[in-house]
């Protein structure tokens, strides 16, 4: 039976990568205004890279219920990563803040459903 890992958790992970594409091009519109040292193709290099791990993670989420695969943890890895972003740009802090709240929610859910659908067979 197909588990609801790809689904829940999946999209949550592409909407974090798209904010994080957007983030890079809001620091480095700030910086330019600030005179600061950061160019956009740092913070291009440091968003692909979160990209990177966001896309691998959310390959290798569970396809099945009862799999064991690294997506989950990956998908904690760029939890992390898209926290650290709020050093450079310090309204990601809350936005990471959301997105952590929705990845714990999606795997609980995830988790319940497949639990249930388990049960039921």
């Amino acid at each position: 039976m197909k588990s609801k890992y790809p689904v829940l958790a999946g999209s949550i992970l592409i909407c974090e990568l798209v904010v994080v594409y957007f983030a890079a091009l809001a620091a480095f519109g700030l910086t330019v205004k600030t005179n600061g040292t950061l160019e956009l193709s740092q913070l291009l290099i440091g968003a692909s890279a979160i990209a990177v791990v966001g896309i691998v993670a959310t390959i290798l989420l569970p396809r099945r219920i009862g799999q064991k695969r690294p997506g989950v943890v990956l998908g904690w890895i760029t939890q992390v990563l898209l926290l650290a972003t709020g050093f450079i740009l310090p309204p990601m802090f809350f936005i990471a803040a959301i997105f952590i709240a929705l990845w714990v929610v999606a795997l609980y859910w995830a988790a319940r459903i497949d639990r249930e659908v388990a049960e039921r067979s």
